[in-house]
């Protein structure tokens, strides 16, 4: 009688899913027909990471070291990584007629966060359709922006392409050589590019509820990512104009001075774009950008950091410690104590790498503690912002970037049940008091 072979996690298929993509593209990096300069493989696999987990960290200039068809294998690891592998892999299934088994649903499920499987199929068909749509729209601004810059038609279309795919799926590469900054005062480019990064930073489930369900009641996922989302973007406006309209923002007019300030609010929870040299802001503003960065965008969004739902559920607990509750409420709603958990696990674990990599980064590198710390929040944050030493860091550092934007794009517990093969048996242990604070 054969043995009965025990089903393997999906979240198995996930990790080793994204490490087969980032080698596969670091190789095609490497190969000189996608290339215009020398880049070593250690670099390749740097900028194929940041692309797959759409950070948009780099230690090269892309402009300087990819041709035309790197930048399109660019842009095609960045929808990827944004849309998600495994929905790719769906959606191609559908597309030549092969059945798509519970088990590949559960998959995709695990891939884009859900806690069901009743929507994925509705999710994989509708996912790459809304991106191609938000993306077109996109790129139609910049093209009007970007038109008589370039010196041909396909050159201005490379770049709008690559501008606006990178924006939605909130990656920040960029073709201009510096970010955003020779655009800090053409407004249309900043608040397209800030709203192409917002609403890639929405999450799929909300993007699609909203078009689905206008008019109903939204899920409690829903209410928390809007809100939230909505809250933190004024508030960050708010606060980086009061810091800066004397420093960074001195030379700018008033409706400038707003303009980058909300960019910065959006571009900090991931959006990896700057439209200035981040250097030249003050440390108050850097440690809001820091904050930022740790909280990100949505769950099963382009975005990363600890996600707005883990803030919600956190801020809700500590409330409900205060007052002596039991139960976590969030909007008249009980969360369940498995979430609360896994939402503590989440933030306690993201601070445990930050500065397990700080003091590891520190010990390879000569520059100052909140120059490393904004790299490696950026990079377990999938936020790709630099204060400009990427470019610079030893192959060590490098690798441990590597390491942390990885983590940060698959998450904490697919590392978890990947490397630590996590039994699902429950034990009962005895329960005792214990004094905390």
């Amino acid at each position: 009688m054969k043995k009965k072979k025990k089903a393997r996690n999906p979240l198995h298929y996930i990790f080793i899913s994204y490490i087969f993509i980032a080698f596969l593209f670091s190789f095609l990096y490497y190969l000189p027909f996608t290339r215009i300069s020398n880049i070593s493989y250690i670099d390749c696999l740097f900028v194929s990471t940041s692309a797959i987990s759409v950070t948009g960290l780099t230690t090269v200039n892309l402009v300087e070291t990819f041709n035309v068809w790197g930048k399109i294998l660019l842009m095609i690891q960045m929808e990827i990584g944004a849309i998600g592998i495994v929905v790719f892999i769906s959606y191609g299934f559908m597309i030549l007629g092969i059945r798509i088994t519970i088990s590949n649903l559960l998959v995709v499920s695990k891939d884009q966060n859900q806690s069901s499987i009743k929507s994925i199929k509705r999710l994989s068909l509708s996912v790459l359709f809304t991106t191609l749509i938000f993306q077109f729209i996109g790129g139609l601004f910049f093209y009007s922006q970007f038109r008589g810059k370039y010196d041909t038609a396909s050159e201005t279309l490379l770049v709008t392409a690559f501008h606006s795919i990178a924006s939605f799926t909130n990656t920040g590469f960029d073709l201009f050589g510096n970010s955003l900054i020779s655009f800090q005062k053409n407004n249309l480019v900043l608040i397209v590019t800030a709203a192409l990064i917002f609403i890639g930073g929405l999450g799929y489930p909300t993007i699609m509820e909203y078009i689905y369900k206008y008019n109903k009641k939204k899920s409690l996922f829903t209410r928390i990512n809007m809100r939230l989302h909505f809250s933190f973007m004024i508030l960050g406006t708010i606060i980086f104009w009061l810091l800066e309209r004397g420093h960074a923002f001195l030379h700018l007019n008033f409706l400038d001075q707003l303009t980058n300030s909300f960019f910065l609010s959006v571009t900090s929870r991931n959006g990896g774009y700057a439209p200035l040299d981040i250097a030249e802001l003050t440390l108050p503003a850097i440690l809001i950008l820091l904050v930022l960065m740790y909280i990100g965008g949505a769950s099963s969004s382009a975005a990363g950091g600890i996600r707005l739902t883990t803030v919600s559920v956190l801020a809700a607990k500590m409330f409900s410690v205060i007052k002596s509750r039991e139960d976590t409420i969030i909007f008249r709603t009980s969360v369940k104590k498995e979430v609360v958990d896994r939402a503590f696990v989440i933030a306690m674990s993201f601070i445990m790498l930050i500065t397990v990599a700080t003091i590891f980064i520190s010990i390879f590198e000569p520059f100052q503690l909140d120059l490393i710390l904004l790299e490696v929040i950026s990079a377990i944050t999938n936020t790709g912002l630099s204060l400009g030493i990427t470019t610079n860091i030893h192959s060590v550092s490098k690798i441990i970037l590597i390491l942390l934007m990885f983590i940060g794009r698959i998450g904490i517990f697919t590392l978890i049940y990947f490397v630590l093969r996590v039994d699902n048996h429950k034990l009962k242990y005895v329960e005792k008091d214990l004094a905390v604070g």
